[in-house]
């Protein structure tokens, strides 16, 4: 892999750190805002400091090597098919990566939250039989199970946290600014996860870089801070289109429901870290959280279109982005071989 290119995939892997922070700040800060808990300045600090932080530690948390950021990106069929063409491997990874962004900012444009790592997953799949590599379907499989059954379970999680809330709240024994407290914990739990969650995603891309002209992934480790600090910027400035629709136009949040939908994003994305070794995407389990939540309140505090169109989003997120990143990838292999 020329210089050039191993820094155009470094410099792309922390652009598509700070899009994720961009895209995903309402993971943490939409309840936090519509319910007027924390003023939105206020929020996005918070949620800024927090992923930064979530992000180193969760550097500290996993011993980084080239076979964790293989097997984490499903990769290894495309490094193995692209073994002594770095070059090829690097064009790869870059329209692995410029699809991911784009998606990211067609889904912000559109009000509507998706997940960074489906799309990462789907347009490596295009890329790979574009090139002929295999498909890692194991390990796609396995994504899909988790992405079927983690919004189940956060919808599910909210939904009894709700009930549980308002139960207390018709004995008294919660008051609102208990509510208010428990509910700024809880959104602080959700920043911090994502920056752990989903800070290994661009590590994952630049150990590979590295592995692939011969150099240290531990020398790829020192850009984590790099990584951590472009997911912090990103979560500062905010994806306010996001916040409005899971905040206003998917229901009306109360403080109690803002809560339930924290507390449940929290707990799905520990066990997907702690537990099943999957990602389960943050706005995935923030918005079933949503839902989950509202419904404990009556069906009709949903409002069921505005969730079916972010339901199709989800749906075409993986197949749209393996078109895209196989057509580019595609064009530009054939431009470097003219």
């Amino acid at each position: 892999m020329t210089t050039v290119l191993l820094v155009l995939v470094v410099v792309l892997a922390i652009a598509m750190a700070y899009m994720n922070g961009f895209h995903d700040a309402s993971n943490a800060v939409t309840t936090t805002i519509t319910t007027r808990t924390l003023p939105e300045s206020t929020a996005l600090t918070m949620a800024a400091i927090l992923n930064v932080l979530g992000a180193l530690l969760g550097m500290m948390l996993i011993v980084v090597s080239t076979p964790w950021a293989l097997r984490l990106l499903g990769m290894t069929p495309l490094t193995q098919t692209t073994s002594g063409q770095p070059d090829v491997l690097a064009l790869a990874l870059i329209s692995i990566m410029l699809t991911t962004i784009g998606w990211d900012l067609l889904t912000w444009w559109l009000g509507m939250p998706s997940s960074t790592w489906h799309a990462f997953f789907g347009s490596t799949l295009g890329v790979s039989l574009a090139i002929g590599a295999p498909a890692a379907w194991e390990r796609l499989g396995v994504l899909l199970v988790v992405s079927l059954v983690g919004p189940v379970l956060s919808a599910a999680i909210a939904y009894l946290l709700m009930q549980l809330v308002m139960g207390l709240g018709r004995h008294e024994r919660l008051r609102r600014g208990h509510l208010r407290f428990a509910q700024t914990v809880s959104a602080g739990a959700v920043a911090t996860g994502h920056g752990l969650n989903d800070s290994r995603l661009p590590l994952a891309v630049i150990v590979i870089a590295f592995a692939a002209t011969g150099g240290s992934p531990s020398f790829a480790t020192a850009l984590m801070v790099a990584v951590a600090l472009a997911i912090g910027l990103g979560t500062l400035v905010g994806g306010h289109r996001i916040i409005r629709v899971l905040g206003r136009h998917l229901t009306d949040l109360t403080v109690a429901q803002g809560l339930a939908a924290e507390t449940s994003a929290a707990a799905t994305m520990s066990l997907s870290l702690f537990g099943v070794g999957s990602p389960i995407s943050t706005s995935h389990a923030l918005a079933s959280s949503v839902v989950g939540a509202g419904v404990a309140q009556g069906l009709r505090n949903v409002r069921w279109q505005v969730a079916g169109r972010i339901l199709l989003i989800w749906l075409a997120t993986p197949l749209a982005c393996a078109v895209v990143g196989a057509a580019l990838v595609g064009t530009m292999l054939a431009m470097t071989s003219r």
